[in-house]
């Protein structure tokens, strides 16, 4: 026999449908929502914290928010301090990075570009390592024509057209795999950005620090318009050397400032965290209004059943189990649409990511939890006032009337 909340879910085929769907609708919104916004900023941190380097090094009269900053704000002395830098009577770097960093726009979507020597990609990219085509400028030739032209004493403004770059080697980029997916990009393309047509020479696995690199000899020349300056340094210290004895001692250099790549997902949350109340926000909204819509569904049911419950009440039924029944029937509603919400999310994730395959949709088991409890508390709080209602069916008025 069918229990009598399914029979009256059942008797009701099309408001219960609806019903259960407006729940799948706010629980899907709920997981993808969450999983889109925590997903992509938590993949930009993720990339900055496989970066092989323990320190980031930026100037001290910048802002503390590296996220936003770029230009060429650090010289070949500052590298060379921090390289030399020592503990005691021990030396504490193991290497030094430097990096240029600028927002460019490829195939019409902005991207920070970093500018990075040759051989110090490696260390950018992780252990992937170059997948497709090969490395930028692989012997520094454009690197060695740059400093030798802005060394060589001269009245004249040194002029170097895009034909000149690009016969050095100076105009060579390296994409990650999702750049060169999302933008149908591959080794020989050549792509128009900073005012110059890049070639691409090569592709490496995503999670680099960044979707696109170029000569660092090149982006000190194309936005600081010399040589030897630099945005950032990523430091690697020696074994064994702490990474808080080296902050203090670096920042005993008044010019400069420091944090470890491990602080830099706190900083790009605190940057941009102020999205996660936005969306939490509307989710929550989503869901309200699938729970009205229940509550609706549910009110209009008990007044079309009214002669139904008034003769469950003549025959003995307490008011406890109306209460019950009406709660059943929300609770199943709301279960089979977080159910439906649920096995949707992963779809609408891939989605999203099909659509836009630069973003990143991170499912996890906590929303999906999240989600299924908010579904519960929403549909129980949905179902107070229709069973309120059927509780207080007046059974003599009812069965005299119908």
């Amino acid at each position: 026999m069918v229990p009598l909340p399914l029979a009256n879910i059942l008797h009701h085929k099309v408001p219960s449908a609806l019903s259960a769907l407006g729940v799948a609708i706010g629980v899907c919104m709920m997981i993808t929502l969450s999983g889109l916004a925590r997903g992509s900023l938590g993949e930009v941190a993720d990339r900055w914290e496989a970066v092989d380097a323990d320190l980031i090094i930026y100037p001290s009269n910048w802002s503390d928010n590296i996220i936003t900053i770029s230009g060429g704000g650090m010289s070949d002395k500052d590298a060379e301090k921090i390289k030399n830098l020592a503990i005691g009577d021990n030396a504490a770097v193991e290497y030094v990075v430097p990096i240029y960093l600028q927002r460019i726009s490829v195939k019409g979507v902005e991207h920070s570009v970093v500018g990075v020597r040759p051989e110090d990609l490696q260390y950018l990219i992780g252990e992937g390592g170059i997948t497709k085509g090969r490395i930028f400028d692989p012997k520094n030739a454009c690197a060695d024509w740059l400093k030798e032209k802005f060394s060589t004493p001269s009245d004249e403004i040194i002029d170097i057209s895009e034909s000149e770059l690009a016969a050095h080697g100076g105009l060579e980029m390296v994409i990650d795999s999702r750049l060169a997916r999302a933008s149908s990009l591959k080794v020989g393309d050549e792509v128009y950005s900073a005012g110059r047509n890049f070639t691409i020479v090569g592709i490496v696995p995503a999670g680099a620090m960044v979707r696109a690199f170029i000569p660092l000899a090149t982006a000190e020349h194309l936005f600081y318009g010399g040589m030897g300056r630099f945005t950032l340094m990523m430091v690697k210290l020696r074994e064994g050397v702490s990474i808080g004895v080296a902050k203090e001692a670096i920042r005993k250099n008044k010019h400069l400032k420091v944090m470890s790549v491990g602080e830099y997902r706190a900083m790009l949350e605190s940057s941009f965290g102020v999205i996660y109340p936005f969306v939490d926000t509307v989710n929550t909204i989503t869901l309200i209004v699938a729970f009205l819509f229940i509550l609706v569904t549910l009110y209009t049911m008990v007044i079309q059943r009214r002669r139904e419950i008034a003769i469950l009440r003549s025959m003995g039924a307490s008011r406890r189990f109306i209460l019950r029944e009406v709660l059943t029937e929300s609770l199943i509603l709301t279960a089979i649409g977080a159910a439906v919400g649920i096995a949707l999310a992963p779809a609408a994730g891939a989605g999203i990511e099909a659509v836009k395959p630069l973003l990143t949709v991170q499912l996890t088991a906590k929303w999906m939890l999240i989600a299924a409890a908010a579904a519960v508390v929403g549909g129980t709080l949905a179902a107070i006032y229709p069973a309120w209602r059927a509780m207080n069916v007046d059974v003599a008025e009812t069965l005299s009337l119908e």
